[in-house]
């Protein structure tokens, strides 16, 4: 039996920060122009002066992009390897193409961003995606406990 544990939505922002530091790869799920969940694995970040925020980059021309435009509802789950900690976001997510933003974001992506250099050849602009954190869940199977909040 899973334990409902009662943590401050800010203490499972804690977490979720925590574990974003040593994963930096979420899995994004947009929902496209037929109604259709289009799940992708993307690195993320946080900013310090935007902790309930998270962020990504991608090109303008994608097709995340393209779902954002019909239905900006968005959810992302990351996960420790070992699997003893898994955080589930919902929240509404902005494209947007503001350069000192870009920088920011692509300077605390970092390194992480190499394999997307070598993925993504297509041209085209380079947008953040900013998401606005509206409820998370942080589920410890291990330990079988659940705690969830509402920001």
């Amino acid at each position: 039996m899973i334990e409902r544990t009662i943590m401050k939505a800010h203490e499972i922002l804690d977490s979720f920060h925590s574990l974003l530091e040593d994963v930096r790869r979420g899995l994004f799920i947009t929902i496209d122009s037929e109604g259709y969940p289009q799940a992708r694995w993307m690195v993320a970040a946080s900013l310090n002066e935007q902790p309930d925020y998270i962020y990504s980059v991608s090109f303008d021309s994608s097709n995340k992009i393209r779902d954002l435009a019909t239905n900006n509802k968005v959810a992302w789950s990351f996960q420790l390897p070992s699997l003893n900690e898994i955080v589930y976001i919902q929240g509404e997510a902005s494209v947007l193409d503001n350069p000192q933003l870009k920088a920011e974001v692509i300077e605390a992506l970092g390194p992480n961003l190499a394999h997307f250099w070598r993925v993504r050849p297509e041209h085209g602009q380079l947008v953040v995606i900013e998401t606005a954190i509206e409820k998370i869940r942080l589920q410890q199977p291990l330990a079988n406990a659940n705690s969830a909040g509402k920001l």
